[in-house]
């Protein structure tokens, strides 16, 4: 089963952004607790003091945070989710005054080029169809700066056996009525590392936790023109 974005939208705002973050913090427990985990994915990724930073697909705020506690108070931080539930509890948890919340359709967003140092893509893309990963991508190229830097932090396909079942049963893989599996398998299938390649990326870097059940890929913007390129209107935050 995979849902259309309206219906996306709906179980998100309706359903899901009411036993979210319970849920996430329940699914991470083996795996040494939600803030540990959030704050361990983060030790590849380098900050700048002033850095401006967009989260996008940042649900209900819990990677935004752990993003601000590491890059400091004089970076600015924007989370941007097309959920107005899932933003209603991250707005409503925020406590950082360098960070905003905006509702927002991460493949096609209203900023202008060239606008932020780095873009984060937070645990959202195992749920896009292909076209949607990587228009999501291109369009996070497109409002990087020069030399910017994207960050994915996604689920991975654990080498062993053993650890792929325990995964499996854990995060409810099996389920038949799951939406996540068949665009979690095509994106594992084609892989994360490739398609921040083909958006437009290069230097890209991918570090593995847990055995293979977390990645986090890295990669810069190329310099010249990229792929996408929207004169929209709106200006950088």
């Amino acid at each position: 089963m995979i849902l259309n974005k309206r219906s996306y939208r709906w179980f998100y705002d309706h359903i899901h952004s009411r036993y979210y973050d319970p849920m996430i913090k329940w699914f991470m427990l083996p795996l040494g607790g939600e803030a540990r985990l959030r704050r361990r994915l983060l030790e590849p990724v380098s900050f700048g003091s002033t850095d401006t930073i967009l989260d996008m697909c940042c649900g209900t705020g819990s990677a935004t945070f752990t993003i601000a506690e590491k890059a400091g108070r004089r970076a600015r931080i924007l989370g941007l989710d097309l959920s107005i539930g899932q933003l209603r509890r991250a707005r409503a948890k925020n406590h950082f005054p360098n960070i905003g919340f905006l509702q927002c359709d991460a493949t096609s967003t209203s900023f202008l080029d060239n606008c932020f140092d780095k873009v984060f893509v937070t645990h959202a893309i195992h749920e896009m169809q292909r076209q949607d990963r990587l228009t999501t991508l291109t369009e996070a190229r497109r409002v990087l700066k020069p030399d910017g830097t994207v960050v994915v932090l996604e689920l991975d396909d654990p080498k062993s056996l053993f650890v792929r079942m325990i995964v499996g049963f854990w995060f409810f893989y099996w389920l038949p009525f799951n939406f996540e599996t068949p665009t979690r398998r095509d994106m594992l299938r084609r892989g994360v590392v490739n398609e921040v390649m083909e958006a437009g990326f290069k230097d890209v870097t991918k570090a593995s936790f847990l055995h293979g059940v977390l990645q986090v890929v890295q990669g810069r913007k190329c310099d010249g023109p990229g792929p996408a390129d929207c004169g929209r209107a709106t200006q950088c935050p």
